[in-house]
């Protein structure tokens, strides 16, 4: 379900979830994101509608963070924002709704809806019916090779701007097209953000999902002597030709370049190839 609400009410939970969560690392993880949201509000959007699902879609998004942060994680995947039909409705990175549900295990959860939305980017939350291609192409990647809780034990996914940006004609804005004044203060705000959830989590991998977040995430730790190495990953969204067609074979070989499947899987790793897992198909029909 959608309600209406003011954002007051919204902060008032997240503080009462800070508070239930002691200092965990999953409350260092929100308190970390309490003050990216409260710099995000700040910042002069212009003619953008602004969609800030950390504080609408609270419940859900702190109930990933506990499920998915509570301990600290070798591989840290950063995906680049918020999506119409992904994280904007549910809350979580590359929020999927049938992934979220099905793949992640989390329940459905009451979205308090913005007040300003454009007409053309509703917030329906865990009622929306429109997959978001770019979370459905991730998590079925992972689903299709990994348990939740093998895939829970080395991995957190997050956002590096867990916003989304809208035009006046109901455009996603991107956070690298985004006006120069505010794209500056979003990457410098976010930047902190990225740099405190290292601290708190730990890796040793970083998987920048798409050419912004590589650049953005390979700045901060390419002067670090010792800190995590950043790798790339392939973008997942349909408007990339190669993605549409090849991402599945070129993420699994740019996953594998970084040792993500073999630190998932520790000493039960296999190597195998695109090739490989569709044979496995072709002889599991037969």
């Amino acid at each position: 379900a959608v309600v209406s609400t003011q954002s007051t009410g919204i902060q008032t939970n997240l503080r009462m979830s800070l508070n239930f969560l002691g200092n965990s690392i999953a409350h260092q993880i929100l308190a970390s994101e309490a003050q990216l949201v409260a710099s995000l509000e700040r910042h002069d959007k212009a003619k953008l509608t602004f969609y800030n699902p950390l504080v609408y879609a609270v419940d859900a998004h702190c109930s990933y963070v506990c499920k998915f942060g509570k301990t600290e994680k070798p591989i840290l995947f950063v995906g680049m924002s918020a999506t119409p039909f992904g994280m904007a409705q549910t809350g979580v990175p590359f929020g999927n709704l049938k992934h979220v549900k099905e793949y992640l295990g989390l329940d459905d959860f009451e979205i308090l809806a913005p007040k300003d939305t454009h007409p053309k980017v509703p917030i329906t939350g865990w009622n929306t019916l429109r997959a978001d291609p770019e979370g459905e192409k991730f998590w079925r990647f992972f689903e299709s090779r990994y348990g939740i809780k093998e895939f829970n034990r080395k991995c957190y996914v997050t956002a590096y701007c867990p916003a989304l940006y809208v035009d006046e004609q109901g455009k996603e804005v991107t956070p690298p097209c985004l006006p120069h004044f505010l794209r500056n203060q979003v990457i410098s705000c976010c930047d902190l953000h990225i740099i405190d959830l290292v601290d708190i989590l730990k890796p040793s991998i970083i998987v920048a999902v798409g050419g912004f977040a590589h650049q953005q995430v390979g700045k901060l730790f390419c002067s670090r002597e010792v800190g995590p190495h950043v790798f790339p990953l392939l973008h997942p969204a349909p408007s990339n030709s190669v993605s549409a067609k090849r991402w599945t074979a070129i993420a699994n070989d740019q996953l594998v370049f970084a040792g993500v499947p073999q630190l998932i899987a520790g000493s039960d790793y296999v190597a195998s190839t695109i090739k490989d897992e569709k044979k496995k198909k072709r002889c599991s029909k037969e």
